[in-house]
């Protein structure tokens, strides 16, 4: 955890600086132009994507009611998905010029089936190598997010961003006849800062970016979120837009609570197809 605390502050401190200098831009006179005529004018969007999770990296560890566990590959030593293809919704309603709410929602199913090749301590369960083991990992994530455009022009678009992002982690895992089964479960709200930046190539490409990160240490609890996004957008006319994009989140989570006592070190990366409808 030592060196994802290193990264996940290097990459904050990175954005503080950015957003800071921007904003001393702004302050000293390099001013936000008029909002007319300013970029991305729209008043809500809606997009709907396909996201496409590619190569999916994910670590866990259940200990049990005496702390004893032993860390594993939901990929490697369960036989679990690290590709599927799955959809997304988000958006956001422009309050005004320089104010808007976001929100994002989607949701990952990954099923895992393995004959194991070592001995695997799982919550209060304990497999030997040999047998076949089923599992389950659903996760779910529904965000809802403020944006502040601290500069805006008729190219550029840039924004701070500040949100609550509500998760739901789900870990089940049996026999293959049904037996020496478990589960365990992490469920939370958390805040995420970070920066958003869009910039119109011309009237119909545009191109955008989204870095998110937050480092968390309470009581017994610690780890590290970061989202990255980028895409490229095809605006068709005033309503509609198609986009190519990718993105990478990722959690690593060290807890200890009734429902969940170990880690999750999880990674989705991929690429999004999107279609954006949106009203000016």
């Amino acid at each position: 955890m030592v060196c994802i605390k290193c990264q996940s502050l290097r990459r904050v401190s990175r954005i503080v600086i950015a957003t800071s200098i921007l904003c001393h831009l702004v302050a000293s006179g390099i001013a936000v132009e008029a909002a007319d005529g300013a970029a991305f004018p729209e008043k809500f969007v809606l997009r709907i994507s396909s996201y496409g999770v590619r190569d999916a990296d994910t670590d866990l560890a259940v200990l049990s009611s005496d702390n004893l566990g032993t860390g594993f590959s939901f990929v490697n030593d369960l036989g679990g998905d690290e590709s599927l293809t799955i959809p997304r919704i988000d958006g956001h309603y422009r309050i005004n010029d320089l104010h808007r709410i976001e929100f994002a929602s989607f949701r990952i199913e990954r099923d895992g089936r393995n004959r194991l090749d070592i001995d695997l301590d799982i919550g209060n369960q304990s497999y030997v190598a040999g047998d076949t083991v089923i599992s389950d990992i659903n996760y779910e994530l529904l965000k809802i997010g403020y944006a502040y455009s601290f500069y805006r022009s008729q190219t550029v678009e840039l924004s701070a961003t500040a949100g609550l992002n509500a998760t739901d982690y789900e870990f089940e895992y049996r026999l293959v006849d049904g037996s020496s089964a478990g589960s365990s479960r992490a469920v939370g709200v958390l805040p995420m800062f970070g920066i958003r930046m869009a910039y119109a190539i011309d009237s119909r490409w545009s191109l955008h970016y989204l870095s998110e990160v937050l480092f968390v240490e309470v009581g017994d609890e610690e780890g590290s979120f970061q989202n990255y996004e980028l895409a490229i957008r095809y605006r068709f006319d005033n309503s509609f837009m198609l986009g190519f994009g990718l993105t990478r989140f990722s959690v690593d989570l060290t807890a200890k609570d009734s429902e969940w006592n170990g880690r999750i070190a999880d990674t989705h990366q991929g690429i999004m197809l999107s279609a954006s409808y949106f009203f000016i």
